[in-house]
C-alpha cells in the first residue's frame, strides 16, 4: 500500500498544483471534486480498504472521461490521475 500512496500523493501534488494554475473559473470546482476523491482514495488505502479504493477510482475515471480540465493543467492533471489510477487498478490486495 506505501507504493500506491506514494503514488497518490504524487498525483494530489500534480492536481493541486494545477488547480491553482488554472485561469478557467469554470474548471476549479472539477479540481475541487478530484481533489475530494483523492482524500477518500487516501482514506481507503491507508485502512487498506483497496477494493473500495477501486470503485472511487473508477468513479474518477468517469468523472475525467465526461469532464474535460483545461491547457497544460488539465493534461497534467489527467496524466497524473490515468498513470496512479492504472497503479490501483493493477494492485491486489495483500
Amino acid at each position: 500500500m506505501a507504493t500506491l500512496i506514494d503514488a497518490l500523493a504524487n498525483y494530489v501534488e500534480v492536481l493541486s498544483r494545477s488547480a491553482h494554475a488554472t485561469t478557467r473559473a469554470e474548471d476549479r470546482s472539477t479540481y475541487t471534486g478530484h481533489l475530494a476523491a483523492a482524500a477518500e482514495i487516501f482514506a481507503c488505502l491507508h485502512s487498506g480498504r483497496l477494493s473500495e479504493a477501486k470503485e472511487i477510482v473508477s468513479d474518477q475515471r468517469r468523472a475525467y472521461g465526461w469532464g474535460y480540465l483545461s491547457g497544460d493543467e488539465g493534461a497534467a492533471a489527467t496524466t497524473a490521475f490515468d498513470r496512479f489510477a492504472s497503479m490501483v487498478e493493477s494492485s491486489h490486495a495483500a
